[in-house]
């Protein structure tokens, strides 16, 4: 009986002893997530100047994680594109940003324009001076030079708008924006292309000590989205992602986040540009709910290729065949077009 009391005795010291380590180790492994978010800047992989990249090559996780990734600052590498199977140089200012630096003390003679969006707004598959906010900028400072035109892309591949409000809200308020110009498309209902691969540290289904000892203890790193069932496109089903991103996907989502952006226009005096390439019924109502200035360029571009003798204004506007991402000639409109709405706000 007292071997039988001293064995039980044993076993249960031994599994209190090594749930107590168990703990530990994860304890040890949620710091090192906390400092690898802490000192992002510092231990993220830069590419050297000149290198061959794809998108995973340049971003980095964000320490605010509903913006999840972010573009990595003092970028000059040549970005492979391989939807169109083409290589570009690519730059990103000191603030991690596609174009020019603006700083963040506004003159009062400035206008500032913060843009917000995904790949369409950012340039993919384009030179860094032939994405249309650039192209803006210099319509701008060109025909109406009484006014300092200041313009920040904030756009970043893959994001959804609930990344885009965000972004807004921890990088473009501080510039002071006198306008806010969003891209909608119709993925913007969906995960991004990526999000975090983070631990559970309350999960049970595996032993952080035995992860330690084989070298498998993981900072915090972006890993690919899962894919739709469609393979088209990243999954947009709240119930399908996993649950810190349930509030990012769908509609209810979208509404909520440009609910929030306007609640930020008003507090914070801008005007609103949503810009469109075909946007359906349903998001067209909601800009008009909210007040926003929705800029469809639908009809516009079918009047502009009509007028210019395209007899297929689709396959102008997309960057390839199979790539729909603008051309560079529909950059060229989309900033022509932009320059002349922004004119009406002054």
């Amino acid at each position: 009986m007292r071997k039988a009391a001293n064995y039980i005795l044993l076993v249960t010291s031994v599994f209190i002893t090594f749930l107590c380590v168990e703990i530990g180790f994860r304890i040890v492994a949620y710091q090192k997530d906390l400092d690898t978010l802490e000192n992002i800047e510092e231990i993220s992989y830069k590419p050297q100047p000149g290198k061959k990249v794809t998108l995973g090559h340049i971003i980095r996780p964000s320490k605010n994680p509903k913006i999840i990734y972010e573009l990595i600052p003092h970028l000059s590498v040549l970005f492979t594109y391989k939807s169109i199977k083409k290589t570009l140089p690519l730059t990103t200012n000191s603030d991690g940003f596609r174009g020019k630096r603006v700083p963040l003390y506004k003159n009062p003679q400035a206008r500032r324009i913060v843009g917000i969006g995904d790949s369409l707004m950012f340039g993919w598959g384009i030179r860094d001076e032939e994405s249309y906010l650039s192209i803006l900028s210099e319509l701008l400072n060109s025909n109406y030079p009484e006014t300092s035109w200041e313009i920040i892309n904030m756009a970043v591949p893959g994001y959804n708008t609930v990344m885009e409000v965000e972004t807004l809200i921890e990088k473009g308020l501080q510039y002071k924006p006198d306008i806010v110009i969003i891209h909608y498309f119709w993925n913007d209902f969906s995960l991004p292309n990526f999000i975090r691969a983070q631990e559970d540290y309350f999960a049970f289904n595996q032993s952080f000590i035995i992860k330690y000892f084989r070298q498998n203890l993981k900072a915090i790193k972006v890993v690919g989205a899962p894919r739709h069932s469609s393979g088209i496109n990243f999954e947009n089903d709240p119930q399908k992602v996993p649950k810190q991103y349930r509030n990012m996907v769908g509609i209810k989502a979208y509404y909520r986040a440009m609910k929030e952006l306007q609640a930020l226009s008003i507090k914070y005096k801008f005007d609103v540009i949503v810009l469109a390439y075909e946007p359906s019924e349903n998001i067209k109502a909601i800009c008009l709910e909210l007040g926003f200035r929705m800029l469809d360029l639908t009809p516009l571009w079918q009047q502009y290729t009509s007028d210019q003798n395209i007899s297929d204004a689709k396959a102008a506007w997309r960057l390839q065949k199979d790539d729909s991402h603008p051309s560079v000639s529909a950059h060229k409109f989309t900033a022509t077009t932009l320059s002349r709405e922004i004119v009406k706000l002054k």
